[in-house]
Formats: structure tokens, sequence, C-alpha cells
């Protein structure tokens, strides 16, 4: 199975002061905060992308959240065999993209809240 990972790479000034902090428990409650937001918004794409009559929701049901590095980052992955054909499409299906545009909205999201935290 392929191993699909995104990794978020902010501005650096933005990661240095994070760093400077003492007190990290503000930006783990963010990165928590949006850990699940990535989660459901991952899971609602895929049942709005997924309909077809073979759908079963077995993708949507595997999506997880983990935190981990003490809390400051969070892993949401679907956990199906099948997720990276469904996400990229094959020769024979097109693709129905779910983690990437929730990701690609979540991001944004995230980063805006640390700016502000920053503030």
């Amino acid at each position: 199975m392929a191993k699909i990972s995104f990794k978020l790479t902010g501005i650096k000034e933005l990661q240095q002061a994070i760093e400077k902090r003492e007190d990290l428990t503000p930006v783990k409650t963010i990165v928590a905060k949006h850990g699940v937001l990535l989660q459901q918004k991952t899971i609602s794409n895929m049942n709005a992308a997924y309909t077809a009559g073979y759908s079963t929701g077995a993708t949507a049901r595997s999506v997880t959240n983990d935190i981990g590095d003490g809390g400051l980052s969070a892993t949401v992955a679907p956990h199906t065999e099948y997720f990276p054909y469904l996400e990229w499409g094959t020769r024979f299906q097109s693709a129905k993209p779910t983690l990437k545009p929730a990701f690609a909205y979540q991001s944004v999201k995230f980063v805006n809240d640390l700016q502000k935290l920053m503030k």
C-alpha cells in the first residue's frame, strides 16, 4: 500500500515565534482543534464524493486523527488499502479527491489561528 503524507511547512518567522514560546499549551490546543476539523472535513468530503452503489463507507470510517510529538502534530489518514486509487484515480476510474481538498482548506485556517496566537 502506498504511504500518503502531507506536511505543512510554514513561514520561518512563525515557526521561530512558536519555538520561543515557553508555554506551548495554546499551540497544542490549535493543533488538536484543526486535527479534528481536518478529520471531519475529510469524512464529509468522502460522504459527498463516494456515492456510487458499491460504496460501503469503509474508507470514511477508517479515517483517524492521531496526535503526536507531545501534542504538536496531528496525523489524519484513511486506512483502507484502496484509498490512493480513490484519491488519485487509476487508468480505469477518475480521481475523487477528498483528503487533499480538505487539507488545502483546513491548512489555511490552521496557519491563520497560529498567526493570531503570535500577535
